[in-house]
């Protein structure tokens, strides 16, 4: 009863599902504070946890888990320099680019959008970045501006010695980009408030995936608020089906996830040369794939594959004047793991022993929650057992981890197609469409 009402406040407070977080990483999380505290029971923890917004926020803490790393994803900042230098340079009048970044976690994703809008040719005093955060302990990370090896996962995306320094096993960034840079703790929900001027780019990426849908949208109305007129909205790759088209306008570029602002009144019609106007129709969303039937044993042999493109050399970026805004080649596929717990739930899975696969996969995510392939494999269990809701949460949360992971993209979009979402189902199949080699 009491972690219940712990998980209302949650929800009330901080906009968190609990069932996307799970009861077990609440309770962990709580047990966990409650020994902090030196309290002796959960009644005493939720008297302290109601009356103690620094409690809350020590709990917010153990909960929210940061997955973050310079230019993530890669595409938006592909994408946001050709933005710069395709239209915003060449507006009549512009000043100075507002960017905000929310949630900015521990600092390498506002840093990073510091570093593209430098490359795109603005100097400093022509952009300002302001970074949010709910967590006061990424917040002092990211201020204290000194990253490790897993920060910088996968290739650069531009000479890291051009805004880092070395300093012994890990890198500081260098002053011109940090002090390009404001951070302050706030919570979207309840302390954001309308600022003139407003924001022309807002980054708020895997944020909606963790909230219910009462919360998201609170969320999406309060970005649509700070947001000037055609200003751009980016999102997560797995919260795409999250965003109203009444208020936004997905623009059709791949791999980016990025929205204009839908104004009151109809904007014109951009330019066919401008980099966010894409006149192509969208290809066919059936030709090259058929709908499996689902069938009670979910096996890995019977998910359909798709051969990837081979990964791109990475280009030396120091033989150009600009940097080289490569095409992002397509994730492999998820991992296949020994461990035990996941190659039990697939053979359970064979054999049609769906809900003792099902508890294989949760055991296993106790202690790999970044795990893609798990969570793919627990979103074909679900969907096998027709828990169509479970089934998109943990989709959802592969694609989070793995963006094109192919075989959570083809399970999620079958899934969107079967509940009536024909929208989200369509912009799912063109995603899986990109992933295929080219003739």
């Amino acid at each position: 009863m009491h972690l219940e009402t712990i998980a209302a406040l949650l929800s009330k407070r901080a906009g968190f599902d609990a069932k996307i977080i799970g009861d077990r990483k609440i309770a962990r999380a709580v047990e966990t504070r409650r020994v902090a505290c030196h309290l002796p029971d959960l009644e005493a923890y939720l008297k302290t946890l109601q009356s103690s917004p620094q409690e809350f926020n020590e709990l917010v803490e153990h909960i929210v888990v940061p997955e973050t790393w310079f230019f993530r994803d890669r595409k938006p900042f592909d994408f946001l320099v050709n933005f710069v230098r395709a239209e915003w340079l060449l507006k009549p009048g512009a000043a100075k680019l507002r960017v905000l970044s929310i949630p900015c976690s521990t600092g390498e994703e506002p840093y990073s959008i510091a570093i593209a809008l430098l490359e795109a040719g603005l100097p400093v005093n022509r952009f300002s970045i302001d970074a949010v955060d709910i967590s006061q302990q990424a917040l002092a990370k990211a201020q204290r501006a000194i990253y490790g090896r897993n920060s910088f996962r996968g290739e650069d995306w531009v000479d890291r010695n051009r805004y880092f320094q070395a300093v012994e096993d890990k890198y500081t960034v260098c002053p011109i980009v940090r002090n390009a840079v404001n951070f302050r703790q706030g919570n979207v929900l309840n302390e954001m408030v309308v600022i003139q001027p407003k924001y022309d780019i807002i980054f708020c990426r895997n944020l909606l995936i963790y909230l219910e849908d009462s919360a998201c949208q609170q969320i999406l109305n309060t970005l649509h608020s700070l947001l000037a007129s055609q200003g751009l909205l980016f999102v997560g790759a797995s919260e795409t089906g999250k965003v109203v088209s009444d208020r936004f306008s997905y623009l059709r570029q791949s791999f980016t996830f990025a929205y204009r602002k839908v104004d009151s009144i109809q904007p014109p019609v951009l330019s066919s040369q401008s980099i966010l106007s894409q006149s192509v129709s969208p290809p066919s969303l059936v030709t090259s794939f058929k709908q499996p039937k689902l069938k009670p044993a979910v096996s890995q042999a019977t998910i359909p594959a798709i051969q990837l493109p081979e990964r791109k050399a990475a280009v030396n970026t120091q033989a150009h004047s600009e940097p080289s805004l490569r095409s992002q080649a397509a994730t492999p596929s998820v991992n296949t793991l020994p461990d035990s717990d996941l190659q039990q739930a697939k053979q359970l899975a064979d054999a049609g022993h769906l809900v003792a696969a099902i508890d294989c996969c949760k055991n296993y995510l106790e202690t790999h929650c970044t795990n893609a392939e798990a969570y793919t494999l627990l979103g074909t269990l679900y969907q096998a057992t027709m828990n169509y809701a479970q089934a998109e949460r943990c989709l959802q949360k592969a694609l989070y981890l793995q963006p094109n992971a192919y075989e959570a993209l083809m399970h999620l979009a079958l899934l969107k197609e079967s509940r009536g979402d024909a929208i989200a189902a369509k912009r799912l199949w063109q995603r899986i469409q990109k992933l295929q080699p080219t003739s």
